[in-house]
């Protein structure tokens, strides 16, 4: 596991070094300007500083300005004669003699020379130096300016490292704050004390540690409200089984099983509610958002339920385009519609109608359903959307959340949805369950599916 400290000095001791080694070189390299300028007017000084005539004449020797630098200082005439050669260095000096003024290197036995060249009537005096004595001064003064650097890294390291540690120690008593945490206590971190860079974590910690309560809450209700749920229909699966058993006559099992089937639908229903329920409250996805017809699931899930209106007396049709488009998961939107449906049929009076709408408006599609039920009264419109609310008074069977399921897929596809009467001023009103989705690709030619018992 990488120590966020061990990296932090790591790269910080690294750019010292770099950074040495950089300052090291532009060291060297102003040194050697430097030593050049100076050393050059050396060689010019000393070159000047010989008198040909006076030296040559009368003492023989050559008076120079420095004579504690490496140099050779030779005279000669214009014709090349050799006036003297004074040799203040180990090394021999071997080059051209040259009667051009001015500055020069050359080269001597396979080493470079730098060689100022003095002309004056009396004749022609040069005073050179090696140039790699100079390269050697130079690296000497960069060395001797690196050596405090150098033994400077290792204590900036041991500062560093201290130092991260203590800037590092609010991350180390936040993970222990963390760590004290159990599925038990999901409360906020404390962030009095947190540093200003620490906060946005400790803020997003405390953010899922928000959700994590909730989640669980939901859960625990979830689990209180499905056990209460599920308690009666167990309990009437057991007692229609005994009244199963105890029939003596051939016509009365036939109907105790029959009602037993019943209830075992109406239970694996209620456990299918409750599964989607389950997974609508988590956030899952049953598939991945994709252009859907929503006319056809429509007609799919009214052939469906055809079987079922037909035996209940009920005239269950589809009013809808051949194709209305919409972006969604397909599986959540055919369970909206079929819950509506199943709603729809569950409060139908035999003999009515219940009719499913599905249109373009704009930007929008509508998806309608309608029945001639009792309808559900305005202040409790509001409520249904719950889990497991119910009319109180209402002993159709049911489980109490399919409108809570269709809600919560309408909220997942960016929908809206609205309860009214379906036929106002009768005695039954009806319900008018109206769901708007963003429209996708559409095609508007009406069409009407009719069927013996579906319109």
């Amino acid at each position: 596991m990488r120590s966020i400290r061990a990296h932090l000095v790591l790269w910080l001791v690294a750019a010292l070094a770099a950074g040495s080694a950089v300052v090291v070189l532009i060291t060297y390299s102003f040194a050697h300007q430097e030593l050049d300028r100076v050393f050059d007017d050396e060689l010019r000084q000393i070159a000047e500083a010989v008198h040909l005539r006076e030296d040559w004449k009368d003492t023989g020797t050559v008076r120079v300005a420095r004579p504690d630098f490496l140099y050779v200082v030779r005279a000669y005439d214009k014709a090349g004669r050799l006036f003297f050669e004074t040799l203040v260095t180990s090394r021999p000096f071997d080059a051209p003699r040259s009667l051009d003024p001015g500055y020069s290197e050359v080269e001597s036995l396979g080493e470079l020379w730098r060689v100022y060249t003095s002309v004056a009537p009396e004749g022609i005096v040069q005073v050179a130096q090696p140039v790699a004595m100079r390269e050697a001064l130079a690296r000497e003064l960069s060395l001797r300016m690196l050596l405090p650097v150098l033994l400077l890294i290792p204590v900036l390291g041991a500062v560093l490292a201290w130092v991260s540690r203590r800037g590092l120690a609010p991350i180390e008593h936040t993970s222990r704050r963390v760590q004290e945490r159990d599925a038990g206590r999901l409360d906020p971190l404390p962030t009095h004390d947190v540093p200003t860079e620490l906060r946005p974590l400790v803020d997003a910690l405390n953010a899922l540690l928000a959700r994590l309560a909730a989640s669980m809450d939901a859960q625990q209700a979830f689990l209180a409200d499905a056990a209460h749920e599920l308690r009666s229909p167990v309990a009437a699966l057991a007692l229609q089984a005994q009244l199963a058993e105890r029939a003596q006559h051939p016509e009365t099992r036939a109907a105790a099983f029959a009602d037993l089937k019943q209830g075992i639908a109406r239970a694996g229903r209620m456990v299918e509610q409750l599964l989607n329920l389950e997974r609508l409250e988590r956030g899952g996805r049953i598939e991945p958002a994709a252009p859907v017809d929503l006319a056809r699931l429509a007609r799919e899930v009214v052939a469906g339920f055809a079987a079922r209106a037909d035996t209940l007396g009920l005239d269950l049709g589809v009013d809808a385009p051949p194709s209305i488009r919409v972006s969604g998961a397909e599986a959540e939107l055919r369970s909206l519609i079929a819950n509506l449906v199943d709603n729809a049929l569950r409060y139908a009076p035999r003999g009515s109608e219940v009719t499913v709408l599905a249109r373009s408006r704009g930007e929008e599609v509508e998806l309608e359903v309608l029945d001639s039920g009792p309808g559900i009264p305005a202040d409790h419109r509001s409520r249904v959307f719950e889990r497991f609310q119910r009319i109180p008074g209402d002993a159709t069977p049911g489980t109490g959340v399919g409108l809570h399921i269709v809600s919560k897929i309408v909220e997942r596809h960016s929908g809206t949805i609205a309860l009214e009467e379906a036929h106002p001023g009768r005695p039954l009103p009806g319900l008018r369950v109206r769901v708007s989705l963003p429209a996708g690709e559409q095609v508007r030619t009406g069409i009407r599916v009719q069927g013996s018992t579906a319109r």
